[in-house]
């Protein structure tokens, strides 16, 4: 008997299309056993039809799905304007445009918010530090391979250079890798996530105030700026009068290549919850997913995220399932930001408002950072975990 064409069902399990879901979603759900079908919940259902699709890496046929912050509410009726109170004008909080989401209290956004200095210095700060000890990574969790290489001299991002001698074509680079040798246990090709701050323990599930680094203080810096900004816009949206302090005490620096994603999740094992997320993105754009308190909840939106943007889910929406679709190709050509939703330079978030000294990058290892930067994506995120009397807000980052 001739296997039926999963194409051509314009229903299936409630999926319907005027949701505009790709074929291949199609392909994915009927190629499951029944059973397996009825669990693919609204959330697998985005994740399906926005991931990568590796014959066509530069897919652009959902871009009328996503919501672009950068092009405002005259473009899209789902993005609201915020407005600062005016009594908190002079407070210690970002003062360039910022937006809300319909249908998501809590949920805040700053588009183009990180000047063009501060996005080069985390982004060579996580490859050259946060990735380094005393901060953890993914690689820590499992010991060497035996055909690996173990080098504690050399740092991952000095070894990327010289490994992948990203100045060269790359033809001559898959010819060298041929004959490299050995693997490098530590390298920034096997990195996915480092930690900062408390770390967090995979295996438990908890954190554990005895396993704990420092926080950088740019990193601090920037998070307590939005967090502060986020509590103001949610106290003002809910008459509520909560204190307006936050402890950048954990921070999960994510570390994407074009093929990455990042599944469904909430982040619901911090203590205080009542204190926003606050994620900042640099290097290449991505689509990520926001739902809500579970996966079986509609709607799943789906926001393209550019280099400079930042993201504030506190609130009502602090709970919400998110993850990441896919990262978008260099080659891709994304609509313009409208000037008019950005802010402008002097609002934007500049080097020195956040840090007291720079890094002092030579002209090779910004060169190397613009090629990194070309084929990959750094989130860097943000939490509170302890409440305010645990974690010490108030020492530094209570307003007065």
């Amino acid at each position: 008997m001739q296997k039926e064409d999963p194409r051509k069902h314009a229903k299936f399990h409630g999926i319907t299309s005027q949701e505009r879901v790709t074929s291949d979603v199609y392909m994915h759900i009927m190629q499951k056993g029944a059973s397996d079908r009825e669990k693919v919940t609204p959330f697998k259902r985005a994740q399906l039809r926005h991931r990568r699709q590796g014959e066509n890496p530069n897919r652009m046929d959902d871009l009328g799905d996503w919501i672009d912050f950068s092009q405002g509410p005259t473009e899209d009726n789902r993005i609201i304007s915020l407005d600062l109170p005016d009594e908190v004008a002079d407070k210690h909080i970002y003062k360039g445009p910022i937006f809300g989401l319909r249908g998501f209290p809590g949920l805040l956004f700053a588009p183009n918010a990180l000047g063009e200095d501060v996005q080069n210095e985390l982004a060579f700060q996580a490859v050259t530090k946060y990735c380094e000890s005393p901060h953890k990574t993914n690689i820590d969790q499992c010991a060497p391979k035996a055909n690996e290489e173990v080098d504690e001299s050399m740092k991952m991002w000095e070894d990327w250079k010289a490994e992948t001698n990203w100045q060269e074509s790359s033809t001559k680079k898959k010819q060298k890798a041929l004959h490299s040798g050995r693997r490098k246990y530590r390298s920034l090709k096997k990195l996915s996530w480092a930690t900062m701050g408390y770390h967090y323990d995979w295996t438990e599930r908890s954190y554990n105030k005895d396993l704990k680094s420092s926080m950088p203080s740019l990193v601090e810096n920037i998070s307590v700026l939005f967090a502060r900004t986020s509590l103001v816009m949610d106290n003002e949206a809910t008459g509520a009068t909560n204190a307006v302090s936050y402890t950048a005490s954990a921070s999960i620096v994510n570390f994407y290549s074009t093929k990455s994603n990042m599944g469904g999740h909430r982040d619901d094992l911090e203590f205080a919850m009542d204190k926003p997320i606050v994620s900042m993105s640099v290097g290449l754009p991505a689509v990520f997913l926001l739902g809500g308190k579970t996966n079986e909840e509609e709607p799943v939106v789906s926001i393209l995220v550019r280099s400079g943007d930042v993201l504030c889910m506190g609130g009502d929406s602090r709970l919400n399932y998110h993850g990441m679709a896919r990262v978008l190709p260099f080659s891709v050509q994304l609509p313009e930001r409208d000037s008019a939703c950005c802010p402008l330079d002097a609002d934007r978030i500049g080097l020195l408002d956040v840090s007291s000294n720079a890094s002092d990058v030579s002209r090779e290892d910004e060169q190397a950072l613009d090629c990194f930067l070309s084929n990959h994506r750094i989130n860097i995120n943000v939490r509170q975990v302890y409440h305010d009397s645990e974690d010490g807000a108030a020492s530094s980052t209570d307003a007065s």
